[in-house]
């Protein structure tokens, strides 16, 4: 009978298991961290050459840590901040491969991007999809800034019970956009013809909403202040950012694919509910990271895992040959 492969959740499992444990079986997440740490920093240099970014970021905590200064996002001045996070950064690069990683600190989604794109050149600005909150937008260099439109959506929806036929009139227009969304994809159009795709089809509906919002607001038939007035203010606003899939090619929609990477640090908290350290919460980032990315490339995590971790000269060595995309070549070349 042929075993049944370890999925991602699976080995998450594991991991969340060591981490709740004695600090002897701590030691041996710790000891695997070690092991698949040199690939992890090959992956976190390839994600700053990368052509788009999905990110965001949720809470989360850490025993020991203390408040610490940190300068705020735009300018210079510090002060004592306490917030814990998990960042995570999607990034997709030319090669067409998912990278995924994760940090967990005092510090927003942005800082861990700047963090990345220091290493970047310059020359070339970044696509990033991440939802409004300027606490998520990169500082060390220039970018093409995409916004969630489930964000967007969001802010209807929950006035729905409120403004039921204002709200239902918006949901339904905003529907449409993820129909022609999934038309796109089922027609697997390449990124120019997506972009005129949804220039045609997409970008006469943002429109309207945008004008429908903007004639309630100007004849007060919308109380401003109102939740509808509220999130028509919202989308007014962040229009540019909402439609950028209708004038950038590799653009998207909005940004489910990160916050279902996220759901991995959210059962984490639930499961485990904090870190005790700051270098513990970096182990499980490492580890983390790693699960996700592995399972992205569409792999079996546990079996890659065993092979950084009995290749483990090999893999410091020459951790380029052990990424995960390459896992299933490599694994077989090296058994033969």
């Amino acid at each position: 009978m042929q075993a049944r492969p370890f999925t991602a959740r699976a080995v998450c499992r594991i991991y969340w298991a060591f981490q709740s444990g004695a600090s002897s079986i701590f030691d041996q997440t710790e000891h695997l961290s070690n092991a698949i740490f040199p690939v992890f920093k090959v992956l976190f240099r390839h994600v700053a050459d990368a052509k788009h970014y999905y990110m965001d970021d949720t809470t989360h905590r850490i025993l020991d840590q203390k408040p610490v200064m940190k300068k705020q996002r735009q300018g210079k001045k510090e002060r004592l901040r306490s917030g814990v996070y998990t960042s995570g950064v999607i990034a997709t690069t030319e090669q067409a491969h998912s990278i995924i990683l994760f940090e967990t600190n005092i510090g927003y989604a942005g800082e861990f991007i700047d963090s990345i794109l220091k290493q970047r050149d310059q020359s070339k600005p970044p696509l990033i999809m991440s939802d409004a909150l300027t606490s998520n937008r990169p500082t060390v260099v220039l970018s093409r800034q995409s916004l969630c439109n489930s964000h967007g959506r969001r802010q209807f929806f929950e006035v729905l019970s409120h403004f039921t036929d204002e709200g239902e009139e918006v949901l339904c227009l905003y529907g449409q956009i993820w129909v022609l969304d999934d038309e796109a994809a089922e027609q697997a159009l390449k990124p120019v013809k997506r972009l005129a795709f949804h220039q045609k089809h997409s970008l006469p509906i943002m429109q309207r909403i945008k004008r429908w919002g903007e004639a309630h607001l100007q004849n007060e038939t919308v109380e401003e202040n109102s939740g509808l007035g509220k999130a028509h203010r919202y989308f007014n606003k962040h229009y540019e950012g909402l439609t950028s899939f209708c004038r950038m090619k590799d653009a998207q929609l909005d940004h489910h694919l990160m916050e279902a990477q996220l759901k991995l640090v959210v059962r984490d908290r639930k499961n485990a509910m904090f870190h005790k350290t700051l270098s513990g919460a970096a182990i499980g980032d490492v580890i983390t990271s790693m699960i996700a990315t592995a399972s992205q490339a569409n792999i079996n995590v546990f079996d890659y895992f065993n092979w950084l971790q009995r290749e483990n000269e090999r893999v410091i060595a020459d951790p380029e040959y052990y990424l995960p995309w390459d896992f299933q070549k490599n694994h077989v070349e090296r058994s033969l």
